[in-house]
């Protein structure tokens, strides 16, 4: 297989590998991986931006942040469970032009940085979720904002990386 001088050898080899040819030669595997993929995006993000939205805010009367919590976690785990898998398929099948995408790096690099602040949010908030309303913590404001933002980012330059 030819390769543009920009592609990481390692992505290269792997795209060459039995594994990615599998995956291009398959008539179902690669859009199986597709689907499972953004099944687990609508899952994951669906979730991190309704639980968002309830920390800044919306919906305070009527839904208590740790209800909130309790029921949109395990829908955003198991989006996380699909879109991993979905994610590792699509990318083992184009690694070489992935890995040398500008669009797919920022993407990894926002989804990273949307991981660690969901866990140092995890840590700092989540034994303070029953007073959250009256709390109102700045940086958890923060943080939450920039959740929002990271999570609606991460499938938007996804998207992107099809068409740039």
């Amino acid at each position: 297989m030819e390769h543009a001088a920009h592609w990481p050898a390692w992505a290269a080899a792997l795209q060459d590998s039995a594994l990615g040819l599998g995956i291009r030669q398959s008539g179902w595997i690669y859009p199986f991986g597709n689907i499972i993929h953004v099944m687990g995006i609508a899952l994951f993000v669906g979730s991190i931006v309704a639980l968002d939205l309830r920390l800044l805010g919306v919906g305070h009367r009527t839904i208590k942040v740790e209800q909130a919590t309790a029921f949109l976690t395990p829908f955003a785990f198991a989006g996380l469970a699909l879109l991993v898998p979905g994610g590792l398929i699509l990318f083992i099948a184009d690694a070489g032009p992935l890995a040398g995408n500008p669009l797919f790096v920022a993407k990894i690099v926002l989804a990273a940085l949307g991981i660690a602040n969901a866990a140092l949010f995890w840590k700092l908030w989540y034994p303070k979720m029953k007073n959250w309303d009256r709390l109102k913590p700045g940086f958890g404001w923060v943080q939450t904002m920039l959740s929002l933002c990271l999570w609606i980012a991460v499938p938007v330059i996804g998207r992107l990386i099809a068409y740039l």
